[in-house]
């Protein structure tokens, strides 16, 4: 009787001490895998104070269930960024890999979702809990790079190590962060320059001259923050709050 309860004891300790861990309390790595609320499941990475999304969203919903609208030419024509519109849309990347960059067959969803204007701007993109980061979150992610051994080359360590035009070259992948080329959408509309350039919205948009400042990785070893008219489409990296 004596050994049941002291094996009560210890299983009772255990489930508490599980349950008093946090994210905050482990160290760089691999943490615990995050779900949409359209059951897309993401593996997430912590480097230094912050917690990334190892994919780019994929979420054909907001995050209080409603559907975002799926973006066709047939039947929105150019109005990907008509500012009138105002409707919150999303699209796939190209996935046809006509350059034969990558030997496997991709899934639509390979590159993650893009949105427009009006998705990234409802506020109801990221899971609970997750945002879309800014431009001093992604400054954040540079600095750490930097700090620990990266420094001139932050973009190149983010990329992965396969899948890149020859132009625009592979990257390292040294931390796990696993950034795929999306490409971005045009802003008429079109998947463009996938297998070419990594393109992710920020939450920096400047509502007087029209721009939203977006991350590239490109052809270059360092990240570029450019502004972007908000015509442009872009992917989603969330970020924890």
């Amino acid at each position: 009787m004596i050994k049941t309860i002291q094996l009560l004891g210890f299983l009772c300790f255990i489930i508490t001490f599980s349950n008093c861990t946090s994210d905050d309390e482990q160290i760089d790595g691999v943490l615990k895998l995050v779900t949409d609320v359209d059951g897309n499941i993401y593996n997430t990475l912590k480097l230094g104070n912050q917690t990334w999304m190892l994919e780019n969203l994929k979420t054909t919903k907001y995050n209080d269930g409603t559907a975002i609208t799926k973006y066709t030419f047939q039947t929105f024509g150019n109005n990907w960024g008509n500012l009138d519109n105002q409707e919150g849309l999303y699209q796939w990347s190209n996935t046809s890999d006509l350059n034969n960059v990558i030997d496997q067959e991709l899934t639509f969803d390979f590159y993650g979702a893009m949105y427009n204007h009006w998705a990234i701007e409802s506020g109801k993109l990221a899971p609970k809990g997750w945002k879309i980061p800014s431009v001093e979150d992604f400054k954040e992610l540079e600095s750490y790079l930097a700090e620990n051994g990266y420094a001139g080359k932050e973009a190149e360590t983010l990329k992965t190590t396969s899948g890149w035009l020859p132009s625009s070259g592979n990257g390292t992948n040294a931390v796990g962060f696993n950034a795929l080329p999306n490409g971005y959408i045009n802003a008429i509309g079109g998947a463009t320059l996938a297998e070419g350039i990594t393109t992710w919205a920020t939450s920096s948009f400047n509502s007087t001259n029209k721009k939203r400042t977006m991350i590239n990785l490109f052809n270059k070893k360092t990240i570029s923050y450019e502004e972007n008219a908000y015509q442009i489409g872009a992917g989603i990296r969330c970020i924890k709050e």
